[in-house]
């Protein structure tokens, strides 16, 4: 079965990687190329124009499977680079948050914040089957947040936060009950965060994030190399959610992250 692969460059002079690009191939169950005798599997790359890298992947990415690693850069591997486009949608994603009351280390109390992606841009599915939630999720992500503002104004309270994001390539089926589940897939990307949450009376919130990409780490599936993101690339998240009357979890939100440029 011939699987055709598109890419469409990114703004700079990378290669724009799909954030879906690690996805697409990534790992859903029983995606490598099918051979037949006496032919190799074809794999077409098309080039369509200068603005962001999009991949898509027909058939579903198997990505609990041996053909997941991460690794380094080689010279003679270069991985396709996602990077995200300014102004545009780059991931949505759905998560749960876990408060914690204060210490001495963190004296205004601190969060956890995790999910997994729901779409990202140039892939067409990031999910392993259906239905589509943590279970089959190909991305997870996991917030580590110390609160360091809470400001009372009227009815609303106003928090700020600070801490670190890390996605995943998720390498088992991740789930709610166990918030660590979302963090035991394989880092290819972290980043720092800025987080101001603006909470009212009736138990919604809305939150913006800030986030500044640290490191990345380049990992293969099935034997196509990928990157997501550059060390200095920015992210701004929009998040809407509703608190728990009755945790766990605290607090259930949606959101999307767009690109924001370079520092």
């Amino acid at each position: 079965m011939k699987r055709i692969i598109s890419f469409t460059v990114g703004g700079a002079v990378v290669v724009s990687l799909v954030f879906a690009v690690a996805v697409s191939h990534v790992g859903r169950p029983g995606l490598g190329p099918k051979v037949h005798a006496g032919k190799q599997s074809q794999t077409r790359y098309t080039i369509t124009d200068l603005g962001v890298l999009g991949a898509s992947f027909s058939g579903a990415p198997a990505i609990y499977n041996e053909a997941l690693t991460a690794r380094s850069k080689r010279d003679d591997d270069e991985p396709a680079q996602i990077n995200f486009a300014q102004g545009k949608i780059a991931f949505e994603f759905v998560g749960q948050a876990t408060n914690f009351a204060p210490t001495l280390s963190a004296p205004l109390g601190s969060a956890h914040q995790y999910g997994f992606l729901t779409v990202v841009r140039g892939i067409d599915n990031v999910f392993t089957g259906s239905p589509h939630n943590e279970t089959t999720a190909v991305f997870t992500f996991f917030n580590e947040a110390t609160a360091t503002e809470s400001i009372t104004d009227g009815p609303l309270r106003i928090v700020d936060r600070n801490g670190t994001t890390t996605i995943y390539l998720n390498t088992a089926p991740a789930s709610f009950a166990n918030p660590d589940s979302f963090r035991s897939g394989i880092p290819v990307l972290t980043s720092t965060l800025h987080q101001q949450a603006v909470n009212t009376p009736d138990g919604t919130f809305t939150t913006v994030f800030a986030n500044t990409i640290l490191s990345t780490k380049a990992f293969t599936i099935n034997g196509a190399t990928f990157r997501l993101g550059q060390t200095g690339q920015t992210l701004r998240a929009t998040v809407t959610g509703q608190r728990n009357g009755t945790p766990p979890p605290n607090a259930h939100f949606g959101g999307y992250a767009v690109g924001a440029g370079e520092e």
